[in-house]
């Protein structure tokens, strides 16, 4: 009489899923925080690396981003400082043009200081 025998009916239990809490704050949360901000970070100092990072971070919370819940909660508070996901990744897209910028439109080097003669 083997205790693991799964053949037997009263051994078995059916799964029942219980769905987690919805959670008061929404699903942003850091992610949407990072999103927000890494792009404008990207352009304030023409860093490559964080630009690359936030489109492909903007990238990833477009395509993990329910729309339903992003419509439920654009319309249920206009104030939301939330930008849609799309707005995001168009921000980024921006963000990485101004950093390679200077590929586009070069600046003219800066003259170097003339010696005052005494």
């Amino acid at each position: 009489m083997a205790l693991n025998n799964v053949k037997r009916p009263d051994l078995c239990i059916p799964y029942k899923h219980i769905a987690p809490p919805k959670s008061p704050y929404g699903t942003a949360g850091f992610s949407g925080l990072v999103n927000q901000s890494m792009p404008l970070v990207a352009m304030f100092l023409r860093n490559k690396f964080i630009a690359w990072f936030a489109l492909i971070q903007s990238v990833h919370y477009y395509f993990n981003t329910d729309p339903e819940e992003a419509a439920a909660a654009s319309a249920s508070s206009k104030s939301s400082m939330d930008q849609p996901p799309l707005m995001k990744v168009l921000l980024s897209v921006v963000g990485l043009f101004v950093c390679y910028m200077n590929l586009i439109i070069p600046q003219p080097p800066i003259a170097p200081p003339k010696a005052s003669s005494d």
